[in-house]
């Protein structure tokens, strides 16, 4: 099971879904992030299928009872601890204090006296004495938390968290804020996407995770991370912008400008102005390059879409209604003729569909209409129909 870097929780389960691995470290490895994550289901599979296994004994419950503490669930690791007592009584992990069984004929290995050393400890250490000293330590070097100890106790802090006061998230997100990510932005990528997969709830923590990601080039965590997002999560506008940028970096333009109009639909006035222009921008710059490029490589159809929709949203621009003119020339039969009605027609459409984006109703263009017999009827509708329009290039000049 090679990685790079550490699993997110997604990658955990995907690799979980796939043929077991038959190495014993690749199961300790598995075991301790599903603690880590609190994934408790499949903690309990796994735990399941490694009591049936070959690889049983008394260090593997061992493991598995560090796991259930980090996930939680306290009753479970207690068993489990009990458990590897029961299958090698020689390591004397529960105290003989009546001296109702031999005593060990040998020294307790150092490593299984050091993880039932800390499970004890664990077990035993009041959260907000944990909390106290895990920010002391953290305030003097907060890349504590990318250690194994550090990381493990901070989980044990974060399942803890009612009965945390003050609570744990806001001195976290001050110490690995903007600061701390402009000077070291790729251990504080690692820093918020461990956090967001131990805390999947806590929008602050996405948020910062997929921002990272996304600046990093690592678009497949960011991808991830957007699709399974909570809802207090996806009600924030910067989700809108995280999701636009993204989604403008796969080359889905449309969909960036969709997540950009949700960001500016949630966003305060200070924050909305931001998101506008780099939508314009996106428009302007990306869009037109996309819609050029689909031109020059033949696919007319596919640069009329984005031409369209690039237009609907920014109709005062002219280098993209000059493209949008040539997409439907190119598009139009050659040698054909301009049937009468045809360029109306389809101007009426992109207007319906313009008005349609910002919710304005317009009066019918149909030449063809019932009242195109009856001048005055006609012209009053010509009439209805220019103020119309007139409002909808104002409405899209204030939107631009």
């Amino acid at each position: 099971m090679k990685r790079n870097g550490w699993p997110t929780a997604s990658e955990l389960l995907q690799e979980l879904a796939g043929a077991p691995s038959d190495d014993r470290s690749d199961r300790l490895d598995q075991l301790r992030w599903l603690g880590r994550y609190g994934l408790v289901q499949e903690l309990e599979a796994v735990v399941g299928r490694l009591r049936t296994s070959p690889h049983w004994d008394a260090p593997l419950a061992l493991e598995v009872s560090r796991a259930w503490l980090l996930a939680g669930q306290v009753h479970q690791a207690d068993l489990a601890f009990l458990e590897a007592d029961d299958l090698d009584p020689s390591l004397a992990l529960v105290p003989n204090v009546w001296g109702l069984w031999p005593a060990p004929a040998g020294e307790q290995p150092a490593e299984i006296s050091k993880l039932a050393s800390l499970i004890r400890r664990w077990r035993s250490l009041e959260p907000v004495a944990l909390a106290n000293a895990w920010r002391q330590q953290a305030q003097a070097d907060w890349t504590l938390a990318l250690t194994i100890p550090g990381l493990e106790e901070l989980v044990l802090l974060l399942r803890h968290g009612p009965a945390l006061d003050p609570p744990i998230e806001p001195f976290l997100a001050e110490l690995v804020g903007e600061e701390m990510i402009a000077v070291n932005p790729a251990q504080a990528y690692q820093f918020w996407a461990l956090l967001t997969d131990i805390r999947p709830d806590w929008p602050h923590a996405r948020l910062k995770a997929a921002d990272l990601a996304l600046a990093s080039g690592d678009q497949q965590r960011c991808a991830s991370w957007i699709a399974t997002a909570s809802p207090d999560t996806q009600r924030s506008p910067w989700y809108g912008d995280i999701a636009a940028r993204a989604a403008l970096e796969a080359g889905a333009i449309s969909t960036a400008l969709d997540h950009w109009g949700q960001a500016l639909a949630d966003a305060p006035p200070e924050l909305a102005e931001v998101f506008r222009q780099r939508r314009r921008e996106a428009r302007r710059g990306p869009g037109l390059l996309q819609a050029r490029a689909l031109l020059d490589r033949g696919e007319v159809e596919a640069a009329l879409a984005v031409l369209q929709r690039l237009v609907a949203d920014d109709p005062q621009w002219q280098p993209l209604r000059a493209l949008l003119q040539q997409a439907e020339t190119t598009a139009a039969p050659a040698g054909a003729p301009a049937e009468a009605g045809q360029s109306p027609l389809r101007f009426g459409q992109f207007l319906e569909q313009a008005a349609a984006r910002i919710g304005l109703s317009l009066p019918p263009a149909d030449p063809d209409g019932p009242a195109a017999a009856d001048l005055e009827a006609a012209r009053q509708r010509l009439e209805a129909f220019s103020r119309a329009l007139s409002d909808a290039e104002a409405r899209f000049a204030l939107a631009a």
